[in-house]
């Protein structure tokens, strides 16, 4: 009876689905429309991460090159959905920022000739086949499982996904593991692909100690504080995020550690959570690869920050009491265990990681991990990135010329 009564549900929902969709391009198409007779404007670039809600990740890291190396080249467009708490950004120079899927953004969606992106577009945003479009996603490793993976037997859904991807010109990729399974099998995405890290990482890569002591000294942390950083993922199947006993592992951090123990939390920019005992919420902090920086160490699950932060060789401990239910929910693309952190099921299993913690054995499971998903984080994504760009916009003007 439950059996039926869950594809009936599945049903409806693939039906609405369809019903969004379908409403949604035709939307898209209008607009379109209206703006085909005039030319893309050839140095404009959008930018879209998490949807608007934080304007930060591989977008963020491209931009900040391109306006290093690249100064006063190009005009940027950032979408967020309040654009008054990104007025820091709209004040750099040839940068505007505006409201996410308002009319303006339907606009810019059409006439910039390059349109960046960390997660997939709203189907209402429309796109022009000569602009230049990118893929970054948000994510690398070999984690949790996304796209077609997550949706067998809901065939409006699986359509969905491969329309959603098809149109990018170009996808980038932390590994070739990720190209062949994630990119290829689960966003059944066939175009091309750069294969040079994920941009928001070269930081992280080459893992400046001046930059590092920079954010923590804008953070308020000496070099006698040692920072925590407590990073879970989202769950689609319960708000519930497995609650940290701080009072526990902050005994077994000073077993590794004489330093001052500061416990951080930053959550998804799905959910909200709030743990109990933290020292710091940094959920709202606006650059996660300088925390990542910032911080001694990390407690995360299943997100793919471990990846990330798995380059600067220091401490990170996998906390899962959900495990089960995780892995018959969502799904792994590797077994947890052969990822190469300590995975705990419990507060005192992850106290005793904690206290056992071996720094040399650690990173040479670090080492092996890169190696075995194929590592392709160079320090250098931002720059194979701006290339492609500059490349696009270049051709653009010397079609102008002719």
């Amino acid at each position: 009876m439950n059996m039926k009564l869950n594809r009936k549900i599945e049903a409806r929902d693939e039906i609405a689905r369809a019903v969004k969709f379908v409403g949604a391009k035709i939307f898209a198409l209008a607009t379109k429309a209206q703006l085909l007779s005039r030319p893309t404007e050839k140095k404009l670039i959008l930018l879209e991460s998490f949807l608007g809600t934080r304007l930060e990740c591989n977008p963020r890291a491209i931009y900040e090159y391109l306006c290093e190396h690249y100064p006063n080249r190009f005009s940027y467009i950032w979408a967020a959905q309040d654009p008054d708490k990104w007025a820091d950004l709209a004040s750099r120079p040839n940068t505007r920022v505006i409201r996410y899927r308002s009319q303006e953004h339907r606009r810019m969606a059409c006439l910039a000739s390059v349109l960046i992106t960390n997660s997939p577009r709203s189907n209402d945003l429309p796109a022009r086949k000569e602009q230049l479009q990118i893929q970054t996603w948000h994510g690398g490793g070999c984690y949790k499982k996304v796209g077609i993976a997550t949706n067998a037997g809901l065939p409006f859904s699986r359509f969905m996904t491969r329309n959603q991807f098809s149109h990018y010109n170009y996808f980038v990729s932390s590994s070739k593991f990720f190209t062949d399974e994630v990119i290829r099998k689960q966003y059944a995405y066939s175009g091309e692909v750069i294969e040079r890290g994920m941009p928001r990482n070269d930081r992280l890569v080459t893992n400046s100690s001046s930059e590092r002591l920079r954010i923590r000294k804008s953070l308020g942390l000496d070099e006698m504080d040692y920072l925590v950083l407590f990073v879970p993922t989202w769950r689609d199947f319960s708000d519930d995020i497995p609650q940290v006993d701080i009072s526990i592992v902050h005994d077994a951090f000073e077993v590794i550690s004489d330093k001052n123990i500061i416990f951080g939390q930053r959550g998804h920019y799905f959910s909200e959570f709030s743990g109990k005992g933290f020292d710091r919420d940094l959920s709202d902090y606006r650059d996660m690869q300088g925390l990542l920086l910032a911080c001694d160490a990390i407690i995360s699950d299943y997100s793919s920050v471990i990846w990330d932060f798995s380059f600067t060789y220091r401490p990170c401990f996998l906390f899962t009491p959900d495990l089960a239910q995780y892995e018959r929910d969502r799904g792994f693309d590797v077994d947890i265990h052969e990822w190469g952190f300590p995975v705990c099921e419990s507060n005192e299993e992850l106290a005793e990681a904690i206290r056992s913690f071996d720094a040399i054995s650690y990173r040479v499971r670090m080492e092996k991990h890169h190696n075995d998903l194929g590592s392709f984080e160079t320090g250098h994504a931002c720059e194979a990135v701006a290339k492609v760009i500059e490349e696009h916009v270049r051709t653009l003007e010397q079609g102008e010329k002719q």
